[in-house]
């Protein structure tokens, strides 16, 4: 779990016992757009380890789970080799 999840779930709690300020808004705002890039980022990559397993890419298979546990722990990729 990134630390935005854990945000988004503070903010939550909170917007069921009041409203939330403006500026708890915006920091939803944010951390739901955060989040959206964090699972295209994971489907594309669960997409690719489909494909890599069909084709039977060791390497790329490899690769492409470095890349999901990086993304788990940081939320983004880093530079990819081609």
């Amino acid at each position: 779990m990134l630390p935005v999840h854990q945000r988004l779930a503070e903010l939550y709690t909170a917007s069921c016992r009041r409203p939330l300020t403006a500026a708890e808004e915006a920091e939803q705002r944010h951390c739901l757009q955060v989040n959206t890039m964090y699972c295209w980022e994971m489907a594309r990559l669960t997409h690719e380890a489909v494909l890599a397993a069909h084709t039977e890419d060791t390497v790329w298979q490899q690769e492409i789970s470095a890349q999901m546990f990086e993304v788990r722990i940081s939320g983004k990729v880093g530079k990819r080799r081609n």
